[in-house]
């Protein structure tokens, strides 16, 4: 994986995990997994509305069954992020388009006898159009992001 020239957005959010031996491709999907419907219904929005601009986004990303975890591997798509990299302490998805590209981290790292799951956010935009779809899209990130994290953590999936 390369990494990018600049960072014009990052934000990270960090759990501990209440399963000390969780993977962080478990990790992952115990957040990425399981979105709310709402989670869907606007990530469907910002898809039709991103076609129509030109952008790239992928209706029909593969689910797995509940309790199941997809394979990881770079190149692959994996909900609706191509898989980057993968080691035993770290998870990276994200893609590149005309408007920006994006990076998701997913960092395992023990603190204290205790394990904690970061997940974290950059991106690099390109043009005009990267500006605008991050403005409208910064703040709903700003939300769902930290609640998705918080959701997986209540729920015991972390």
């Amino acid at each position: 994986m390369t990494s990018f020239q600049r960072i014009d957005f990052a934000d990270a959010y960090e759990a501990p995990c209440c399963q000390a031996d969780i993977g962080v491709e478990e990790a992952y999907w115990a957040v990425f997994g399981a979105e709310p419907t709402w989670v869907q219904w606007l990530m469907r929005v910002r898809g039709l509305i991103a076609v129509r601009l030109g952008l790239a986004h992928p209706f029909n990303s593969p689910r797995m069954l509940s309790g199941g975890i997809p394979l990881f591997q770079p190149g692959l798509r994996v909900g609706p992020f191509t898989v980057q990299s993968v080691s035993a302490t770290e998870l990276i998805v994200g893609d590149d388009d005309k408007h920006l590209n994006f990076r998701i981290s997913c960092l395992k790292t023990p603190r204290d006898g205790q394990a904690f799951i970061t997940l974290s956010t950059v991106v690099q935009i390109h043009n005009r159009l990267g500006h605008v779809y991050m403005f409208i899209v910064k703040p709903f990130h700003r939300f769902i992001a930290p609640f998705m994290v918080r959701r997986a953590m209540i729920q015991g999936r972390l």
